[in-house]
């Protein structure tokens, strides 16, 4: 008696898309039930068929597994806790009581805390069945934001991108290379500014701002008579380009009250929103009151006061691409502030996004959000 897999997922897996697994018993024994489950997590059992199938589904347990969400260091790093290495095991239970079979357990698979968006399923599925499929065709990093454009950044701005090796079966180094665009219409290619040595799918955490990377001075000690306009970043292993190349413009525009939000991405990775438009923030303060008897206390009494603190923020100009791409980073919920290099967690109240047609226009998103503080109950 025996299990086979009929059907598995890659082994690159997302923790709110299908998981499912299809497998077929041997056993001649009645009844037979065949269970299932993620190793160390959790699963089920299920009575097979006349044809000794049985098909499971594991996202649910799947959820919640993993809870770093990303880094703002100065220095490339690897992740550790992402993706996550799971296994799933199966068994045969047979007769009668019940005579438990051998197990079968999988090889090991690489869990994202994440989804493809709904408003890409359609043409991401047309093109590619899974998404480690995509990632080794399209050499995108951990980021839906439209790689053929230009990300605006302040200079002292906390930038990263997330590389997953997906690329080669053992170790290889990782080479982050820098390119500068200069106001004058001129480049240089910097070549590598640092190497990573990352195994198979291991996740790599690359800063790309303007402060992280030392580019002032570069620019003093190399360009002193230059201007920069812009930089672009890509990822090489030798000479090979193994990741698309990511370009950002140096914005240093005087903002009156910059805000950097931290929203988790459909990868389950944090990403960065700049709010560089009109922001503002109120303390708001709403009693709330109660009719009494008016014997013993006045007719009305305030039994509750909320006290909120909103901001309202302005992203400021956005292509249609990027509204886009904001659209589908605002489904997350959890989201934060970087406030004095600490991130502050808050909750989102109102979004106002506009409504893109297609042409070459600019838009902005109006978000509305409080800050989530964490009470602290003593008790005696």
């Amino acid at each position: 008696m025996a299990l086979s897999l009929l059907k598995q997922p890659a082994e690159l897996i997302m923790a709110y898309q299908p998981v499912v697994f299809s497998l077929q018993s041997s056993a001649t024994g009645t009844p037979l039930r065949i269970a299932g489950g993620v190793y160390g997590i959790g699963g089920d059992s299920m009575q097979a068929g006349v044809s000794k199938k049985a098909n499971f589904e594991f996202s649910d347990y799947l959820q919640g597994l993993i809870t770093e969400r990303g880094k703002t260091a100065a220095t490339p790093m690897l992740y550790d806790e992402v993706p996550k290495i799971v296994t799933f095991i199966f068994q045969e239970q047979v007769g009668d009581p019940i005579v438990a079979m051998p197990e079968l357990e999988t090889d090991l698979y690489f869990l994202l805390d994440g989804c493809i968006p709904k408003s890409r399923r359609k043409a991401f599925y047309a093109l590619y069945n899974h998404l480690l499929a995509f990632l080794k065709s399209s050499k995108s990093c951990l980021s839906w934001w439209p790689d053929n454009e230009s990300k605006k950044v302040l200079p002292y701005q906390k930038e990263f991108i997330n590389f997953l090796q997906v690329h080669n079966e053992f170790a290889i180094p990782l080479k982050q290379n820098l390119s500068l665009s200069f106001s004058d219409g001129t480049s240089v290619d910097c070549g590598a500014i640092c190497t990573v040595n990352a195994a198979y799918m291991k996740l790599v955490y690359f800063p790309t701002g303007y402060t992280q990377l030392g580019i002032s001075l570069i620019m003093a000690q190399a360009y002193p008579d230059k201007s920069i306009a812009g930089y672009s970043i890509c990822i090489k292993t030798g000479s090979s380009l193994i990741s698309k190349i990511y370009s950002y413009t140096l914005d240093t525009s005087w903002h009156q009250n910059p805000r950097y939000l931290y929203i988790k991405n459909p990868f389950g990775l944090l990403e960065v929103l700049l709010c560089i438009g009109i922001s503002q923030q109120e303390n708001a303060i709403k009693p709330e009151s109660v009719a009494t008897d008016g014997q013993s206390l006045p007719d009305k009494i305030t039994w509750k006061t909320v006290k909120s603190d909103v901001v309202k923020v302005n992203t400021g100009f956005l292509t249609a691409a990027q509204m886009q791409w904001l659209s589908d980073l605002l489904d997350s919920t959890e989201a934060y502030e970087l406030i004095h290099d600490n991130l502050h967690p808050i909750v989102f109240r109102d979004i106002t996004l506009p409504v893109v047609h297609d042409g070459e226009f600019q838009y902005s998103a109006d978000l509305e959000y409080e800050y989530a503080y964490n009470e602290v109950i003593e008790q005696g």
